[in-house]
């Protein structure tokens, strides 16, 4: 596995990763397949993927207690990341969040804290004195932010004394293309590594014009359509990949991705065909719908008194759209059935459409993403 430079930092973490959002449970425990989670997080590592990206929320932090069984008698090896839920940013919690990760993982130090979403009710120079204070006492290594603007990562840079900021971790595929805009170019600029999540989009299904011309480079270059993302993200040097592998098949594909390389050319034609086709949408011709099981905000009452506790919540994160810092579109498809109002059905981002809502009050379009359109 080739590595990358951690931000401005001396140290090398794979090019390619581990993500582990689902092992364990998502948001609530889950221990029906701790065996073969550990037993692919663990090939994973013979296999070179020797980074790994977890989180306190996951399962309840099951998914990390999985990690720490997995990584025993390799810690040295493994570089690990994890981040403490956007509920906990006051220094306190922080640091109590910070010790409860260590537990749980089985391990002396975390390479990686990071932030999981911020929290605007509480001041970022207050959670990034909590992380400072981490590294000094030897418990974290060095500090990251996930899901946040470039505002708030130049906010919180510049409140870190000691230490760098050395990563930012976002959602970034082929399919989600927000932060190259401003992000991306901001982590080159700064020497920041780009954590992508999700960077094969949850294994979205490709028709026509796509799937076409990644069935054509797939056999020019002898690589699944998954590796050919994940080689056209690797492109950027700035860029990591955390894939989550659910199977061998996938876990071997996702650690030969640096097999081959991938000619300019094509890797132009892929950047032109997959430019993300965002739209702005009323937000009455939105359909909410629950998902997995999730408890969601059906009105706008609802979301205004946050009665499910979410942070941020919906009120919370207005203020922030209000300002023009939305951190990406929200997605949404077009309704199966013919003639079905409204027309949409939103798919990711319940939080930042409600948020939207209450900032405009509904008279404004938002920016959405259409997952399924009409060819």
């Amino acid at each position: 596995m080739k590595l990358r430079a951690l931000g401005p930092t001396d140290t090398k973490i794979p090019a390619v990763g581990q993500g582990t959002m689902g092992i364990g449970g998502y948001f609530t425990r889950d221990d029906s397949s701790d065996a073969e989670f550990i037993r692919l997080l663990k090939l994973g590592f013979d296999l070179g993927l020797r980074l790994i990206d977890t989180a306190e929320g996951y399962g309840g932090g099951h998914s990390e207690e999985i990690v720490g069984k997995a990584v025993h008698g390799i810690r040295e090896k493994v570089f690990i990341a994890t981040k403490c839920s956007s509920e906990h940013s006051a220094y306190d919690l922080v640091i109590r969040s910070a010790e409860a990760s260590l537990r749980r993982l089985k391990t002396d130090w975390i390479d990686l804290y990071q932030t999981h979403w911020p929290d605007p009710r509480v001041p970022i120079e207050e959670t990034m004195r909590a992380m400072e204070e981490l590294v000094e006492a030897g418990k974290i290594r060095y500090i990251g932010l996930s899901n946040c603007s470039v505002a708030e990562a130049r906010r919180a840079q510049d409140c870190l004394s000691h230490v760098p900021l050395v990563a930012l971790q976002h959602e970034y595929s082929v399919f989600e293309r927000t932060v190259e805009t401003q992000l991306l170019p901001w982590c080159s600029e700064h020497q920041v590594t780009l954590l992508a999540y999700s960077p094969l989009s949850r294994g979205k299904i490709l028709d026509g014009q796509r799937k076409n011309l990644l069935d054509v480079l797939g056999r020019k270059y002898d690589l699944s359509g998954a590796q050919l993302f994940l080689n056209w993200l690797l492109e950027n040097p700035s860029v990591v990949v955390i894939p989550k592998a659910s199977n061998e098949l996938h876990l071997r594909e996702n650690a030969a991705v640096l097999d081959r390389t991938i000619d300019p050319a094509d890797h132009r034609k892929i950047s032109e065909l997959f430019q993300p086709r965002i739209v702005s949408i009323p937000t009455d011709e939105i359909e909410v719908l629950e998902e997995n099981g999730r408890q969601i905000y059906k009105t706008l009452q609802e979301a205004i008194e946050n009665r499910f506790n979410i942070v941020p919540g919906p009120l919370d994160l207005s203020e922030q759209v209000a300002s023009g810092e939305i951190l990406k579109p929200i997605k949404v498809r077009v309704n199966s059935l013919p003639f079905k109002k409204p027309p949409y059905q939103l798919v990711e981002g319940r939080v930042r459409y409600w948020a939207w809502v209450i900032a405009y009050k509904g008279g404004v379009p938002i920016p959405a993403i259409v997952e399924n359109p009409e060819e």
